[in-house]
């Protein structure tokens, strides 16, 4: 099966951030795009990233808004599970996911993540955004992880598209 089968149908795929270095000098964050979620039932928040430097590990934050230009943004505290593969030079033998749960939270840290090649996924249901409040966009952000170089990048992997079409007609989440 092609993956337009998938594609458009199933799920969309957009980037959150483009691969940056996620050390800031300036202790900024690397701040990923608004995406809605009225057009999906989930979305898989992507974070993947190589290897940097001991104890400067990745905080991996979800926050959720009315817009998509972040209108009355506030954190989204539904981090309770996230899958990862991760290894100390690269993922070619890494095929199974490690789950780690923790109490509900805004963030998530693992503390081995920085000295190792990384894909961290956490999902989101629509659901879990104050909806009645009338929140229905989320983004994710990577705090600054310290004075030496790691490479990330973010994808947004929208799931349940309540809208179901061919890629080039699947109404756009940005």
């Amino acid at each position: 099966m092609g993956a337009a089968k998938y594609l458009g149908a199933v799920l969309d795929i957009v980037m959150a951030f483009r691969p940056i270095d996620m050390q800031d000098a300036a202790g900024e964050h690397v701040t990923g795009d608004w995406v809605s979620m009225k057009n999906c039932d989930r979305i898989l928040c992507v974070l993947m990233g190589g290897a940097g430097t001991a104890g400067q590990d990745p905080v991996f934050t979800l926050d959720q808004a009315k817009t998509n230009a972040g209108g009355s943004s506030k954190t989204l505290v539904k981090i309770d599970t996230i899958y990862r593969k991760q290894a100390a030079t690269d993922l070619l033998t890494t095929g199974v996911w490690a789950k780690t749960t923790q109490t509900a939270a805004a963030t998530y840290t693992n503390t081995d993540a920085a000295e190792q090649v990384k894909i961290h996924v956490v999902e989101v249901l629509a659901t879990d955004l104050d909806v009645d409040g009338g929140f229905d966009h989320i983004r994710m952000t990577i705090p600054d992880v310290g004075g030496a170089a790691q490479l990330g990048a973010g994808l947004y992997i929208l799931c349940g598209l309540s809208h179901p079409n061919a890629p080039e007609n699947v109404i756009s989440p940005l």
